[in-house]
Protein backbone atom coordinates (compact mmCIF):
# COMPACT_ATOMS: atom_id res chain seq x y z
CA UNK A 1 0.00 0.00 0.00
CA UNK A 2 1.46 3.31 0.96
CA UNK A 3 1.46 6.19 3.34
CA UNK A 4 -1.63 8.17 4.13
CA UNK A 5 -1.89 11.91 4.25
CA UNK A 6 -4.64 13.33 6.39
CA UNK A 7 -6.53 15.45 3.87
CA UNK A 8 -7.23 18.05 6.56
CA UNK A 9 -3.48 18.55 6.97
CA UNK A 10 -2.75 19.00 3.28
CA UNK A 11 -2.18 22.74 3.58
CA UNK A 12 0.19 22.30 6.51
CA UNK A 13 2.30 19.70 4.68
CA UNK A 14 2.23 21.65 1.42
CA UNK A 15 3.36 24.85 3.17
CA UNK A 16 6.22 23.00 4.87
CA UNK A 17 7.39 21.62 1.53
CA UNK A 18 7.08 25.04 -0.14
CA UNK A 19 9.14 26.59 2.66
CA UNK A 20 11.78 23.87 2.34
CA UNK A 21 11.96 24.33 -1.42
CA UNK A 22 12.14 28.12 -1.19
CA UNK A 23 14.95 28.15 1.34
CA UNK A 24 16.83 25.39 -0.51
CA UNK A 25 16.42 27.28 -3.78
CA UNK A 26 17.83 30.45 -2.21
CA UNK A 27 20.83 28.55 -0.88
CA UNK A 28 21.45 26.78 -4.18
CA UNK A 29 21.22 30.07 -6.04
CA UNK A 30 23.71 31.66 -3.64
CA UNK A 31 26.24 28.86 -4.22
CA UNK A 32 25.58 28.84 -7.97
CA UNK A 33 26.41 32.55 -8.22
CA UNK A 34 29.63 32.15 -6.23
CA UNK A 35 30.77 29.19 -8.32
CA UNK A 36 29.89 30.93 -11.59
CA UNK A 37 32.74 33.39 -10.95
CA UNK A 38 35.43 30.75 -11.52
CA UNK A 39 34.24 27.23 -12.35
CA UNK A 40 34.14 27.47 -16.12
CA UNK A 41 37.51 29.18 -16.46
CA UNK A 42 39.59 26.66 -14.50
CA UNK A 43 40.33 22.98 -14.19
CA UNK A 44 42.26 23.03 -10.91
CA UNK A 45 40.80 24.46 -7.75
CA UNK A 46 42.27 25.54 -4.46
CA UNK A 47 40.78 24.38 -1.15
CA UNK A 48 38.56 27.44 -0.78
CA UNK A 49 37.15 27.01 -4.29
CA UNK A 50 36.59 23.30 -3.71
CA UNK A 51 34.67 24.10 -0.55
CA UNK A 52 32.41 26.49 -2.49
CA UNK A 53 31.90 23.96 -5.29
CA UNK A 54 31.17 21.14 -2.87
CA UNK A 55 28.62 23.32 -1.13
CA UNK A 56 26.91 23.92 -4.47
CA UNK A 57 26.92 20.18 -5.22
CA UNK A 58 25.52 19.35 -1.79
CA UNK A 59 22.74 21.89 -2.25
CA UNK A 60 22.05 20.51 -5.72
CA UNK A 61 21.66 17.02 -4.23
CA UNK A 62 19.52 18.27 -1.33
CA UNK A 63 17.01 20.11 -3.49
CA UNK A 64 16.84 17.10 -5.79
CA UNK A 65 15.96 14.92 -2.80
CA UNK A 66 13.35 17.36 -1.53
CA UNK A 67 11.69 17.43 -4.94
CA UNK A 68 11.61 13.69 -5.51
CA UNK A 69 11.29 12.28 -2.00
CA UNK A 70 9.14 14.98 -0.42
CA UNK A 71 7.27 17.14 -2.95
CA UNK A 72 6.56 14.67 -5.77
CA UNK A 73 5.93 11.86 -3.29
CA UNK A 74 3.59 14.04 -1.23
CA UNK A 75 1.58 15.01 -4.34
CA UNK A 76 1.24 11.39 -5.41
CA UNK A 77 0.16 10.15 -2.00
CA UNK A 78 -2.31 12.99 -1.64
CA UNK A 79 -3.72 12.91 -5.16
CA UNK A 80 -3.83 9.12 -5.43
CA UNK A 81 -5.34 8.58 -1.99
CA UNK A 82 -2.40 7.05 -0.20
CA UNK A 83 -0.69 5.26 -3.07
CA UNK A 84 3.09 5.66 -2.75
CA UNK A 85 4.52 5.17 -6.23
CA UNK A 86 7.90 3.86 -7.28
CA UNK A 87 10.38 6.52 -8.37
CA UNK A 88 9.90 6.05 -12.16
CA UNK A 89 6.13 6.45 -11.74
CA UNK A 90 6.67 9.46 -9.48
CA UNK A 91 8.75 11.11 -12.21
CA UNK A 92 6.12 10.26 -14.82
CA UNK A 93 3.40 11.87 -12.71
CA UNK A 94 5.56 14.98 -12.24
CA UNK A 95 5.74 15.26 -16.03
CA UNK A 96 1.96 14.90 -16.33
CA UNK A 97 1.60 17.75 -13.82
CA UNK A 98 3.87 19.91 -15.96
CA UNK A 99 6.59 20.07 -13.31
CA UNK A 100 9.23 18.55 -15.58
CA UNK A 101 9.49 18.72 -19.37
CA UNK A 102 11.42 15.54 -20.01
CA UNK A 103 11.56 12.43 -17.84
CA UNK A 104 14.99 11.44 -19.15
CA UNK A 105 16.38 14.88 -18.40
CA UNK A 106 15.14 14.67 -14.81
CA UNK A 107 16.51 11.14 -14.48
CA UNK A 108 19.87 12.44 -15.67
CA UNK A 109 19.76 15.19 -13.04
CA UNK A 110 18.97 12.48 -10.52
CA UNK A 111 21.98 10.47 -11.67
CA UNK A 112 24.17 13.53 -11.15
CA UNK A 113 22.76 13.72 -7.64
CA UNK A 114 23.69 10.09 -7.09
CA UNK A 115 27.22 10.76 -8.29
CA UNK A 116 27.55 13.55 -5.73
CA UNK A 117 26.14 11.41 -2.94
CA UNK A 118 27.84 8.09 -3.65
CA UNK A 119 31.01 8.57 -5.65
CA UNK A 120 34.26 9.45 -3.98
CA UNK A 121 36.59 9.28 -6.99
CA UNK A 122 38.37 12.54 -7.68
CA UNK A 123 39.77 11.93 -11.16
CA UNK A 124 36.74 13.34 -12.95
CA UNK A 125 35.41 15.77 -10.39
CA UNK A 126 36.04 18.79 -12.61
CA UNK A 127 33.74 17.38 -15.30
CA UNK A 128 31.15 16.37 -12.70
CA UNK A 129 31.21 19.83 -11.12
CA UNK A 130 30.73 21.47 -14.49
CA UNK A 131 27.94 19.08 -15.46
CA UNK A 132 26.11 19.81 -12.21
CA UNK A 133 26.64 23.53 -12.74
CA UNK A 134 25.12 23.32 -16.25
CA UNK A 135 22.06 21.45 -14.92
CA UNK A 136 21.31 23.78 -12.02
CA UNK A 137 19.20 26.20 -14.10
CA UNK A 138 16.92 23.31 -15.12
CA UNK A 139 16.69 22.08 -11.53
CA UNK A 140 15.83 25.61 -10.40
CA UNK A 141 13.10 25.80 -13.05
CA UNK A 142 11.60 22.49 -11.90
CA UNK A 143 11.72 23.69 -8.30
CA UNK A 144 9.93 26.93 -9.15
CA UNK A 145 7.23 25.05 -11.06
CA UNK A 146 6.78 22.70 -8.11
CA UNK A 147 6.44 25.62 -5.68
CA UNK A 148 3.88 27.28 -7.97
CA UNK A 149 1.94 24.02 -8.32
CA UNK A 150 1.76 23.51 -4.55
CA UNK A 151 0.83 27.14 -3.94
CA UNK A 152 -2.03 26.87 -6.46
CA UNK A 153 -3.29 23.85 -4.49
CA UNK A 154 -3.24 25.79 -1.23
Amino acid sequence: MGARIDKTKFKTFAKEIVNMLNSSLDRLDYSFKKVSRFLLTKNDFNDEELEIIESMCSRFARINDILLQKAFRFMDIYEFDGYDMAVPQRISEAKKRGLIDDEMEFKYIRELRNEVAHNYATDYYTELFKEIFHNIPKLKEITKRTIEYLERKL
